[in-house]
């Protein structure tokens, strides 16, 4: 961990522990890489509105106004729209339930919209489907896919109004159903609809879940980042604040119950181990700690969602791969001990992925084969030029090394 990541999470501890004086910061404090660092962790608002009580902060205050003034502005702008739509759901007698998003973002108390949200998220059941549709459309929403009829193995639908900024993602599993991990993480919240809590957002009463189903929900959200493209500070964040609001009520037995039976229990107690150490949380917890400083050395460099540069996007690219080859291999690492497979092949893969693969992509391939080769140069030619989403081929070998350590923290925690 670098001194300005440090000091990037000293100031984090401040804004949702504040105290009577400013946090006492490491020299040298180089305020543009805090600020670096805040804006991968998609926090950059909530950090510069404490940055600018410094006076070392200077004129960059100026510099970073207009950013973090237009995330702000956004942000009311999609809580505001989202309210409208929800009214708009209660009004036709139907209460979908919120997840995260806007409850994450009350957590934050009256800095709320300084905690920025990329979308909102609502799960129905599906025998609600045509019915949520029906509402979407009619208050401007409407979405480009059309979902499989079988709606037991949808994830979410998107539904976007060119009116407004806000993206919506209607859920029909909360985890999706691609592999058995999604599926046994939903098998938690079949019964979600059978209680009712609600909390009151600007005067609007917002169906949610009840406080044990939604942190379990929180943590499985983010272990889902963590074995794909990675996650970050802000996720963690909004699990502990929530435990910590609602640790009262929270049912831990059931809590701890589910996250041994799925795996995710060391992972959530080193969460909790970092939320104490660096946040200002005092959420008890008597477990041993598995790999504290990787997990935390892992979200710092993977940002948000792991998806920040072509890099990130690459690397995260490559662990599932990896994961998914391990998965395939029967737990067992591949090619004498290698999880990805070895360097040369796992680059190989990116370059010439599957048949099944380019027949997805180039549907017209399926019946013209003898015109992959052709499909083949021009990928690498895009490589070569760096103008493909995972870079160039001296990124991927950055990228593919970031992935081999992201294996080996996966590893520790049991995923593979």
């Amino acid at each position: 961990m670098t001194v300005s990541e440090e000091n990037f999470l000293t100031i984090l501890e401040y804004c949702i522990h504040p105290h009577q004086s400013l946090p006492v910061l490491k020299e040298p404090a180089d305020w543009k890489d805090i600020m670096k660092a805040a804006s991968k962790q998609n926090l950059f608002p909530l950090v510069y509105d404490t940055a600018a009580q410094f006076s070392s902060f200077g004129e960059l205050e100026d510099e970073y106004f207009a950013s973090a003034t237009k995330t702000l502005t956004q942000q009311m702008e999609k809580t505001s729209a989202f309210l409208e739509l929800y009214n708009a759901f209660l009004e036709d007698g139907f209460e979908p339930i919120v997840m995260k998003g806007i409850i994450c973002r009350s957590l934050y108390g009256t800095n709320a919209d300084l905690r920025p949200s990329g979308d909102e998220d609502v799960l129905i059941e599906k025998k609600d489907f045509d019915r949520a549709v029906r509402i979407f459309n009619r208050c401007g929403y409407t979405s480009d896919e059309t979902p499989d009829k079988n709606l037991a193995i949808v994830q979410e639908v998107t539904f976007k109004n060119p009116d407004t900024i806000l993206e919506i993602e209607l859920h029909l599993n909360p985890f999706g159903t691609s592999d058995y991990k999604r599926v046994q993480m939903n098998e938690w919240f079949h019964d979600v609809f059978d209680s009712k809590e609600t909390v009151n957002i600007n005067g609007v009463s917002v169906r949610t879940m009840e406080p044990t189903d939604h942190l379990l929900f929180l943590i499985f959200h983010a272990f889902k980042h963590f074995i794909g493209g990675g996650f970050g500070i802000r996720l963690m964040t909004d699990c502990l604040l929530f435990a910590e609001k609602y640790g009262g009520r929270i049912d831990w037995g059931y809590v701890w119950n589910a996250l041994t039976k799925t795996g995710v229990d060391s992972f959530y107690t080193d969460l909790i181990i970092l939320g104490n150490t660096y946040l200002g949380f005092d959420l008890p917890c008597d477990k041993k700690p598995t790999a504290v400083t990787e997990l935390l050395e892992d979200m710092l460099r993977m940002g948000t969602f792991g998806n920040t540069t072509k890099k990130d996007r690459a690397a995260a690219q490559f662990t599932v791969d990896a994961v998914q080859r391990v998965k395939e291999n029967g737990g067992h690492a591949a090619d004498g001990g290698n999880a990805s497979g070895g360097k040369i092949k796992g680059m190989t893969r990116r370059l010439f992925p599957s048949w099944k693969t380019w027949t997805s992509w180039k549907p017209y391939l399926a019946d013209k084969p003898w015109f992959l080769p052709v499909e083949w140069c021009k990928r690498v030619g895009r490589y070569l030029r760096g103008e493909t989403d995972n870079g160039n081929l001296s990124e991927i070998s950055e990228s593919y090394a970031v992935a081999e350590h992201r294996v080996e923290l996966l590893s520790k925690y049991k995923v593979v």
